[in-house]
């Protein structure tokens, strides 16, 4: 009987102790916690009694065991993850962990849409730069040279505000910086500009008051030209190779607009398809849901009622002109109207005069530069803002293009752009420099003006003026 009882007693000892660690690891983890402020949320572990940053006593959080790997929570008794093996640590420490790895990740990320907007900027496609430098801004808000580089491009773009923002930023986060004393004046310049705008805008009481007056004044003044037919010389045998080879070109008469299509003038196209809604004239294979509003045409820029209108795609520009009951120029007719019949180089002659081209890389009203005119009395037609034209590019297109009215090829990816910007630099104004872009594309560099069929009756003093001015302006 006591050997029976020995027996038991024993066996009821071993039960106890097999069973006491998975007990005791069961109230580990049932209330293993950590200790939090009320106030300031810092969390502490569990020898901590107050916090270090307020003094304020820490109150009891309790906290889940998870594998630092899948972050699954773990099952009471168990040690490490049946998954990866590793050992459950409590929730906090797994978070803070990730978001260390995470930190990192975000800034590499930053970087990466940091660069892609550099390189847009290069390209001069500012508008997708911005949104490059927005998503490295989301990634990593912290990152200096990411808001010099906004603030630079804000401010080319004409929006003061956002421009004193980051360049703001950038002074606070890089406090040692060697071009402080820069960015600084840069700021003093921007908050002037800004009071100019608010006392321009003081003086009207909105955008239709200003559109409504500035288009009275450009309905009696920019005016179109009428190009008389004729040979001319196109493209160039001493310029990049898509301009290759120099060839005559016969062109029928046409009528060209004088100036770029203004802010005033698009404003009344948007005004019209906002209440009509009328779609019947626009390019048939145009974005579905296409409105042609430009990109930020809440900006301050658009309330410059003489300010060539930017940021418009080929849809956009196709658009307006069949509006207007007019068309956009062919490659051909464009160059015609900027070299004139002679071949030269810049609207104005062959020698390059930065003083007759709007190279600035600030916005000015079309037309601001009176030496930089064609020989036919078209504006901007080196820097300002490119062009669209009707066609679509080849780089060889001019090796089988026709010697009479061509077109440009029949199918193609980019249509072409012409003419230089503000942004450009002196040989991409060249008059029979060549340069394309997708239709979908638009950027704050990136207007357009119209051009117009003629009778064959038709005459106009651009020929006059072509035969008497040649000798003078061609050097």
């Amino acid at each position: 009987m006591i050997k029976i009882y020995s027996v038991s007693l024993f066996l009821i000892l071993m039960s106890y102790f097999t069973f006491a660690p998975g007990l005791s690891a069961e109230t580990t983890v049932s209330k293993t916690g950590t200790k939090k402020c009320p106030l300031c949320n810092t969390v502490y572990t569990d020898e901590t009694k107050f916090c270090g940053k307020d003094g304020t006593k820490l109150t009891e959080t309790p906290v889940k065991m998870v594998c630092p790997e899948c972050k699954k929570e773990g099952i009471p008794g168990d040690k490490f993850c049946k998954e990866h093996g590793k050992k459950f640590v409590p929730l906090p420490e797994a978070l803070s962990s990730q978001e260390g790895n995470h930190s990192e990740q975000k800034k590499e990320l930053a970087k990466k849409y940091y660069k892609e907007g550099n390189d847009f900027c290069d390209a001069e496609q500012y508008d997708l730069a911005l949104q490059s430098y927005k998503k490295a801004e989301e990634a990593f808000p912290d990152f200096p040279a990411l808001h010099y580089n906004t603030g630079w491009l804000y401010g080319k773009l004409g929006n003061i505000e956002q421009a004193i923002n980051h360049l703001q930023r950038y002074i606070v986060l890089a406090p040692g910086a060697k071009d402080l004393t820069e960015v600084q004046s840069y700021i003093v310049i921007l908050k002037q500009a800004r009071e100019k705008q608010k006392n321009i805008r003081d003086r009207f009481k909105n955008r239709e008051e200003i559109m409504g007056e500035a288009l009275a004044e450009q309905k009696k003044n920019y005016t179109s030209v009428t190009i008389p037919a004729g040979k001319f010389i196109m493209g160039s045998d001493d310029s990049r190779e898509d301009s290759y080879p120099q060839h005559a070109v016969y062109l029928d008469a046409y009528e060209i607009d004088r100036y770029e299509v203004t802010n005033a003038q698009y404003w009344e196209f948007l005004e019209y398809m906002k209440k009509t809604n009328d779609h019947s004239k626009c390019f048939k294979g145009e974005p579905s849901g296409k409105d042609h509003t430009p990109r930020f045409w809440e900006n301050e820029y658009y309330n410059n009622p003489d300010y060539p209108v930017v940021r418009i795609d080929w849809y956009d520009a196709y658009a307006y002109a069949a509006w207007a009951g007019k068309r956009l120029p062919t490659e051909a007719e464009w160059e015609k109207a900027a070299r004139g019949a002679d071949g030269r180089k810049y609207p104005w002659g062959n020698e390059w005069d930065p003083a007759r081209c709007h190279l600035s890389g600030d916005p000015k009203p079309v037309g601001s530069v009176e030496s930089g005119k064609s020989i036919y009395g078209c504006y901007d037609m080196s820097g300002s803002v490119y062009e669209w034209c009707a066609d679509w590019y080849h780089h060889t297109y001019y090796q089988e293009s026709p010697s009479k009215n061509p077109k440009g090829p029949d199918k193609g990816l980019r249509r072409v752009i012409r003419g230089g910007s503000h942004f450009s630099q002196p040989f991409q104004t060249r008059t029979d420099t060549r340069k394309s872009e997708q239709p979908e594309l638009f950027n704050q560099a990136l207007g357009f003006r119209c051009a117009k069929d003629v009778g064959e009756k038709k005459v106009d003093v651009a020929e006059t003026s072509q035969q008497t001015s040649s000798k003078d302006t061609a050097r």
